[in-house]
């Protein structure tokens, strides 16, 4: 009973909030935005080590299903005030987040100031510049079942290699306007506890894009938030990563090492893939292997592939068919595949 209740207090809450962002949509008309995502799959999941495949009709192929609202208002001299509410949802089942842990708003809830001169201040509730960056160069664009780079880096039964949750509460995140193909973004989060005030997040990259060529270098240090340990109460991460897009194709390089403190675990992820255009749609590949330099018992290694196909069938709905392998030094061979649905609104 207690979960059916809180159930249905966030059911209300979210459709009071929706009601409210309708008014104010009428109000001032074309300054808020309601847009999101749906996507579902059928397949079987089964990563290195794991005892048996589980065939599931689930939600995120591609990408995790979303919906939010968001608006600026014009302030004068160039200034904007922006804001914008996010929030998780299943597709399979019609429940609120990725899972019961999420809070309404768990993708983005946050307000901020925006200039095309300065940049743009977002507090609250953000996803990480590490979550951005590690997308962008992915072909797989961050997709929690079928991209190799993301399910090693994030997901937890394919290892999750970074620690902290994707998005960090109570939260300042800048972006800075592009100045000769440079941009940059910074992250800093507060762990707000009485008894460890200096258990805080901080995050960003450096980003070099000009035609063909992209470039990127970035960093955590996280303090709280998932895989966050007392045996391992803190974390350092390196990213960077390279782009080429040959028109024929587009060529993806990345490297991420993360060191955790008090185990001193350190891995290190070399990452290759390619996004082709082909036909009505895109053809997708990636390699991921990942080294743990620890002399121990605990040394491993772990290599997965993937390969896809997404055709589209307008601009905002596609279908794709996914295969990812996986594999670890210690573990027998994990095969994971799937077909499913995407539409953008």
């Amino acid at each position: 009973m207690k979960s059916s209740r809180t159930c249905l207090t966030k059911v209300a809450a979210m459709a009071s909030v929706a009601s409210l962002f309708g008014l104010s949509g009428v109000a001032h008309a074309g300054n808020v935005q309601l847009y999101g995502l749906l996507d579902t799959y059928v397949g079987s999941i089964k990563p290195s080590g794991a005892a048996r495949s589980s065939f599931q009709l689930d939600n995120g192929g591609e990408t995790t299903p979303f919906w939010g609202m968001a608006g600026e208002e014009d302030l004068g001299g160039g200034w904007s005030s922006v804001f914008a509410l996010e929030s998780y949802f299943m597709v399979d089942t019609g429940g609120l987040g990725r899972n019961s842990a999420d809070s309404m708003f768990a993708r983005a809830a946050y307000v901020g100031l925006s200039s095309d001169t300065y940049g743009t201040v977002r507090l609250g509730r953000n996803s990480t510049p590490m979550l951005y960056i590690t997308g962008q160069f992915d072909p797989f664009a961050a997709s929690t079942r079928f991209s190799p780079l993301t399910n090693q880096t994030y997901t937890p039964n394919f290892g999750r290699l970074i620690h902290g949750d994707t998005g960090w509460s109570n939260s300042a995140r800048y972006l800075s306007p592009t100045f000769g193909g440079f941009s940059v973004q910074f992250m800093y989060a507060l762990g707000e506890a009485a008894t460890t005030n200096g258990n805080n997040n901080v995050g960003g990259i450096i980003r070099y894009q000009n035609g063909p060529i992209d470039l990127a270098v970035g960093g955590n240090y996280v303090k709280f938030g998932t895989a966050v340990t007392p045996t391992e109460p803190a974390q350092k991460v390196l990213f960077a990563g390279a782009s080429y897009d040959f028109k024929v194709t587009k060529l993806f390089l990345t490297y991420i090492q993360t060191r955790n403190d008090g185990s001193d675990l350190r891995t290190h992820t070399y990452h290759v893939g390619a996004s082709t255009p082909l036909g009505p749609g895109r053809l997708n590949a990636s390699y991921v292997w990942t080294k743990n330099d620890q002399n121990t018992a605990s040394d491993f290694h772990r290599a997965t592939a993937g390969i896809g196909y997404s055709y589209f069938l307008s601009k905002r709905t596609d279908v794709y068919a996914n295969y990812l392998y996986d594999k670890l030094s210690n573990a027998g061979t994990g095969n994971t595949f799937g077909v499913g649905l995407r539409h953008k609104f």
